[in-house]
């Protein structure tokens, strides 16, 4: 399914998303400022949600960029990134997936309240070659995804993914 890549991805990023969080406290009515820009690389893994085909697996390598900034005051934390991630599916009779996202993301907490939101947006384009290197097709995937919880309790959640294959 499209969503298991877009999940892996965010629970990869989540990780770098909490190292993040813990920081000292900030001084009264003082902002502290951070701006960060984390490489990773991704693969090999299996993937079957490509525009290749009902049921043609490949294997899926790539690297990406976690960049952006948090900011933290006496009332919390917002934290902005923005993930890209360039990437290659091999599929066993030589075609192959070249694609590239960018997924903008903000992750806001209140503890004086009790609120944590987070929310982003993904698009996806990517290229279909036989293995002649020839094009036989393209994809573009949208994704949206929005989550608030309350007291431990999510509020809010949804998340939404559109594949378009040509």
């Amino acid at each position: 399914m499209r969503n298991q890549r877009f999940i892996s991805l965010i629970a990869g990023c989540a990780v770098a998303v909490g190292a993040l969080f813990v920081v000292p406290a900030s001084a009264a009515a003082q902002a502290t400022v951070e701006r960060f820009a984390i490489s990773f690389e991704a693969g090999p893994d299996e993937v079957s949600d490509t525009c290749a085909g009902e049921g043609v697996v490949g294997i899926l390598t790539g690297t990406g960029t976690f960049a952006g900034q948090r900011v933290e005051t006496d009332s919390g934390t917002h934290f902005r990134v923005v993930i890209t991630f360039l990437y290659r599916v091999d599929f066993p009779d030589g075609s192959y997936l070249v694609a590239s996202q960018r997924e903008p993301m903000t992750v806001n907490e209140n503890p004086l309240v009790g609120v944590f939101t987070f929310g982003g947006t993904l698009l996806e384009r990517g290229t279909l070659y036989d293995a002649a290197g020839n094009i036989i097709g393209n994809e573009m995937f949208h994704a949206r995804f929005r989550t608030t919880i309350v007291d431990g309790t999510p509020t809010v959640e949804f998340d939404q993914g559109f594949i378009r294959c040509r």
